[in-house]
């Protein structure tokens, strides 16, 4: 249980019936993390990430840490500085050059602020390999920040310079192998953005500079989106652009998407160059064959956001609420403040700490009840629950506002837990095939 009053979350207000002028706000996810203290710009393309987003972000990687368990992944830690030597190796320097962030060491040695880590970690398996087929498939990922110079940032964290990512990278004795396994990664895909109940498409991609044999791109729609998907209403296919689906010929719904993840089949693109081999039973050395899938953390949060949100309230995927929910007491000096105050209010949330977790007091008793209402509506959390006029009753009664639903239920303590068990089972991160 925590108290809001000793949260730091600098909001913004804006005065009632101001006229904004900052061009630089460009969707609701950016205007919304803003306004609500969750995010606060640093420089162009930068943010600092503050308390309530981050435990958002956490939350997410927790659910993404459990699902990889799915498929045996293993996580590291690769440095954010990579020798510009091995981006040179592969042919990406100057192919990518443009949105590279590069530094060099009091030697003259070039370094970049690697933006993807493909080459970093080829070279991790050359330097330790030739890996035996016996360790094979391989699957090892890292949560790290990542690095673009964006031309124009724009979207807040849609399209940011630094940006957490999930990248998970397989290794590989052929094709076949890669193919296997890449198929077994997108049904952990599935059923990540199951659990975040957001409706995201896969749809087959161009490699671009990556390279390799197979690519999709997992788009969900929005309007902010600087993507396109095309859905077909009568088979739910999707793809990148189409009039008329491929494959039941029906016109398709065109709508804009935002990409929150990426996948490949890369093939020896990089373990050629980088000379990082596997010993196959009973033949010589061979190039690794590689795969990697990309989920931008930060991104998929404020996609979330932007999909679900409308313009003046945050509607966040569930799973990844920063609490799952709040507790707002009577005012101060109220009837009912002198029955049911600050002690009795922290006791409701204890009880209700024990079925969903993470509980968020609103302590501000110097506000009435309907402005901190209006603020949790804003902030999105998916349980309110209110002790008003109600609590003073023999059982004490509290109103419930479920999954920003306007039309409270009144639920004595008992039955608000039972509720709050029973909903809070939906919400559980079960990864296991």
């Amino acid at each position: 249980m925590r108290l809001l009053s000793q949260i730091f979350q600098p909001i913004i207000t804006i005065p009632k019936g101001a006229k904004i002028k900052n061009t630089e706000i460009t969707c609701k996810s950016q205007k919304l993390l803003l306004e609500c203290g969750l995010i606060r710009p640093s420089s162009a393309g930068f943010f600092t990430i503050l308390p309530l987003a981050r435990r958002a972000i956490d939350k997410l990687e927790d659910i993404i840490n459990k699902c990889l368990k799915d498929v045996n992944a293993q996580r590291i830690s690769l440095p954010c500085l990579t020798s510009a030597r091995l981006w040179e190796s592969t042919g990406r320097l100057d192919d990518v050059g443009s949105e590279l962030f590069t530094v060099e060491d009091r030697h003259d040695k070039r370094y970049l602020l690697a933006p993807t880590h493909e080459e970093a970690v080829a070279d991790l398996m050359a330097d330790v390999g030739p890996i035996s087929y016996r360790q094979l498939p391989l699957l090892i990922y890292q949560i790290t920040n990542k690095y673009r110079d964006e031309l124009r940032p724009k979207h807040g964290l849609l399209r940011s310079r630094e940006f957490q990512m999930m990248d998970l990278y397989g290794f590989h004795t052929d094709h076949t192998c890669a193919e296997t396994t890449y198929n077994n990664v997108t049904r952990v895909y599935e059923k990540l953005f199951k659990i975040l109940n957001l409706p995201v498409y896969r749809v087959v991609a161009p490699s671009g500079d990556m390279g390799g044999t197979l690519s999709h791109e997992w788009q969900l729609p929005a309007a902010a989106g600087e993507d396109s998907v095309a859905v077909c209403p009568s088979c739910s296919h999707a793809s990148l652009a189409s009039d008329v689906c491929t494959q039941c010929g029906k016109e398709t719904d065109i709508c804009n998407s935002i990409e929150v993840g990426h996948t490949f089949i890369l093939g020896t693109k990089y373990s050629v160059p980088l000379q990082a081999n596997c010993i196959r039973q009973g033949s010589n050395p061979a190039p690794l064959v590689m795969s990697c899938y990309g989920i931008g953390i930060t991104r998929l949060l404020a996609a979330g956001i932007e999909a679900l949100s409308t313009e003046s309230c945050i509607r966040w995927p569930a799973a990844v609420a920063p609490y799952s929910a709040i507790v707002i007491g009577p005012k101060e000096g109220s009837k009912e403040w002198s029955v049911h105050g600050a002690q009795e209010t922290q006791g409701v949330a204890r009880c209700i700490g024990d079925v969903v977790g993470d509980v968020l007091v609103d302590d501000r008793h110097a506000l009435t009840i309907g402005k901190r209402m209006m603020m949790a509506d804003r902030m999105g959390y998916p349980n309110i629950i209110v002790c008003g006029r109600h609590s003073v009753e023999n059982p004490p009664r509290y109103e419930l506002y479920a999954n920003n639903d306007k039309s409270p239920l009144l639920l004595d303590i008992n039955e608000l837990m039972q509720f709050l068990r029973n909903g809070s089972s939906n919400n559980v991160v079960e990864c296991v095939n």
